[in-house]
C-alpha cells in the first residue's frame, strides 16, 4: 500500500490526501497502517497462531520481515511478546490454559 494509491483512491493528491487523513486521523496513513498491521499481529499471536501466520495474515510474507517492525513498536519481538501473553493467561486466577483468549493487548 502506497500513499499514491490511496490518494488516487480518494481521488486527491498525494499531499491533500495525506494532511486531511491526518487532521481527521491523528496520524499520517502509511503510520497508521503500520500500527493496525501490528495490532493485528498481536491478535493472531494472542489467540495461539505463529510468527510465521501472524506475519502471513498482516502483510509482511516472513517471521523476520513482521520482527523488526513488531520490535520497534512494541519493544520486544513476536516471540518475546506471545510467550508473556501466554504467561499472562495462565497466572490468572480461575482461568484455565484452555478458556477464550479475549484480553486487552498491552
Amino acid at each position: 500500500m502506497t500513499l499514491e494509491l490511496l490518494a488516487r483512491d480518494a481521488g486527491m493528491s498525494r499531499s491533500a490526501f495525506a494532511a486531511l487523513f491526518k487532521s481527521v486521523v491523528g496520524m499520517p496513513p502509511l503510520a497508521y497502517i503500520a500500527t493496525w498491521r501490528i495490532y493485528r499481529a498481536k491478535l493472531l499471536l494472542a489467540a495461539g497462531h505463529s510468527i510465521a501466520v501472524a506475519a502471513e495474515q498482516t502483510g509482511y510474507g516472513s517471521d523476520i520481515a513482521l520482527s523488526r517492525p513488531f520490535k520497534n513498536a512494541t519493544s520486544v519481538s513476536p516471540g518475546h511478546w506471545r510467550r508473556e501473553r501466554r504467561a499472562s493467561r495462565r497466572s490468572e486466577p480461575g482461568r484455565s490454559a484452555t478458556s477464550g483468549t479475549t484480553r486487552a493487548l498491552r
